[in-house]
């Protein structure tokens, strides 16, 4: 169970990384419900076709992951030096899903936005 001292830390930590906001094309957000930590993933995406789609998510999947990886180390890393506690997370739901925004049958270019949303079960 995560006391107050571990909150503030996680907050301190993700408020100053990523709370922020993102560059513009990408960004990371958060929320904290009790010991469940969210973390979402977004960008806007552009293709051309299909087959463009199907090739960029499978990048975009991997971007995703690997910046909310960077995001978790930098956590526990933080969170272990400001309480002296191993922040454990363990994973509880992993999705991903693209919505198109702008698509027109005269033209073959549609724009989209990519979300990745990772639960996480945070201990102590």
């Amino acid at each position: 169970m995560l006391d107050n001292k571990h909150i503030n830390a996680i907050g301190n930590f993700l408020d100053f990384s990523v709370g922020k906001g993102g560059d513009g094309h990408t960004g990371i957000t958060y929320t904290l419900q009790g010991d469940v930590l969210t973390l979402r993933f977004s960008t806007i995406v552009h293709f051309a076709g299909e087959k463009s789609l199907r090739d960029q998510l499978i990048l975009l999947a991997d971007e995703s992951m690997q910046r909310l990886k960077s995001v978790i180390n930098g956590l526990k890393k933080d969170c272990n030096e400001q309480t002296g506690d191993l922040l454990k997370l363990k994973e509880i739901s992993n999705n991903d899903n693209i919505e198109l925004i702008q698509a027109s049958s005269n033209s073959p270019r549609k724009i989209a936005y990519y979300r990745r949303f990772l639960d996480l079960q945070a201990d102590v």
